[in-house]
């Protein structure tokens, strides 16, 4: 595969023909969320929801194989794994089966991860790949992968690149900017990235009103044809009011991150939310602790997430601490960052491979898994964020220290987005007019 600036590049020259595909109307039997790799190949996505069998059956004239995936869930067994993906492969079956220790994910299934199998029409496996967390943020992913070549089964560790193509998807706020990215089927990753992008020129939990718009780009990824998600926020353009608030992402020479139609830095330096997540608990100087109902000050913000869900590094950083305190934090890492910030990550079920006092992060980088660990009630992330040693609140606090853009980078970055412009003011204008029309039928 070609580097991810080559790809991005082909990004932007292709919005127009995603665009179109974005607004039709999706068959049926295969979602909008499901992509065409090319002839003979279809991707379905949640596998098992419907006759996966029956379905191959059906198409077994015209493909060559066919993509089907599921993902692990409570109680789940090999056996019926493979029956939602529509194995019918004894061989394979044993294969898997032999795979000794730890290298088998099989023998120690978790749940949530994805499973993604390539089929012939009869059923028989080409190949399978089991998933390791996919953060939505980054360029590869690692994956176990069992293959048949010349007849013979084989199995290894993997990562390769991801591919990566533009959708776009506009909406209209009714009631919340939650509900609102739900009707325009915007995934949950990229609605987290939206918040992330607003929260630097508003409150995303109180500014957002009825009537407010938006348009967006983000990436959706795939490999060797297979649907892997979304990914990275592209641009962003909200219309509130007569007033624009837009970001878009920028990759130039020696320069990347977020800006504004101007050339304007919108980037912040650290997440405000490093998992994808629900906030439960705020920043507080006076709260009740949950397990020992004490009055105290809650320094940080608890982000409630299911158990495994992946952490990142809000900026980068170095480990500077990675404890353990049974009546308190639980398992814990903490992070210094350049200008006198550091961040604080609580109550992890587990940290991410590698992790260790004075090892170097980039911002995003997975560090750990969300738990139960120390004192707590639920599944959930303690983040606290500090400057200079005094806690500041993440979520609201002023965290942008990138430089605009001037002169001949800012000439460039503005033609590189100009696609992508064109793109949105397309959406807005069909938005638009579909309002229009709804309205005018009540």
């Amino acid at each position: 595969m070609k580097p991810f600036k080559t790809k991005f590049t082909k990004i932007l020259t292709g919005l127009g023909v995603t665009a179109a595909l974005l607004l039709s109307i999706p068959s049926p039997a295969v979602s909008q969320e499901a992509a065409l790799p090319g002839k003979g190949e279809v991707v379905l996505e949640k596998a098992g929801e419907i006759e996966l069998g029956d379905l191959i059956q059906q198409w077994a004239s015209e493909m060559d194989h066919v993509y089907a995936e599921t993902r692990i869930q409570a109680k789940d067994s090999n056996k019926k794994i493979f029956e939602r993906l529509g194995i019918n492969d004894k061989a394979f079956v044993r294969y898997v089966n032999s795979i000794k220790g730890k290298e088998n994910p099989f023998a120690r299934l978790q749940k949530g991860r994805l499973i993604q199998a390539r089929l012939t029409p009869t059923g028989e496996a080409i190949s399978l790949r089991v998933f390791r967390p996919i953060d939505s943020l980054s360029r590869d992913v690692a994956y176990f992968q069992v293959s048949k070549e010349s007849g013979k089964f084989k199995h290894a560790n993997l990562k390769s690149e991801i591919d990566a193509f533009p959708i776009a998807s506009s909406a209209v706020i009714k009631t919340t900017l939650e509900s609102a990215a739900v009707s325009a089927n915007i995934p949950a990753n990229v609605l987290a990235q939206i918040k992330e992008r607003l929260s630097t020129s508003m409150d995303v939990n109180k500014g957002v009103a009825a009537g407010d718009s938006f348009s967006v780009i983000y990436e959706r990824r795939q490999i060797d044809g297979a649907d892997l998600g979304s990914g990275k926020l592209l641009a962003i353009e909200y219309f509130s009011k007569g007033k624009t608030i837009d970001s878009y992402w920028y990759e130039g020479e020696g320069v990347e991150g977020y800006f504004d139609s101007e050339g304007n830095n919108t980037d912040i330096t650290f997440l405000r939310m490093p998992c994808e997540a629900r906030v439960t608990s705020t920043f507080n100087r006076v709260r009740k602790h949950p397990v020992t109902g004490r009055l105290r000050p809650h320094w940080g913000v608890d982000l409630g997430a299911p158990r495994g869900t992946p952490v990142y590094a809000a900026g980068d950083g170095v480990i500077s601490s990675k404890k353990y305190q049974r009546r308190g934090y639980g398992y814990w890492l903490e992070l210094t960052h350049a200008g006198g910030y550091k961040s604080l990550y609580a109550h992890l079920s587990k940290y991410a491979p590698g992790m260790a006092e004075g090892v170097k992060v980039k911002k995003g980088q997975l560090i750990g898994y969300v738990g139960t660990s120390g004192m707590v009630t639920g599944p959930h992330l303690h983040y606290e964020l500090k400057k200079d040693g005094q806690q500041i609140n993440p979520l609201i606090a002023d965290l942008r220290t990138g430089e605009n853009l001037k002169d001949d980078a800012l000439e460039d970055y503005k033609l590189a987005i100009s696609p992508m412009r064109r793109q949105i003011a397309m959406l807005s204008r069909l938005q638009l007019a579909q309002n229009s029309a709804s309205t005018g039928s009540d």
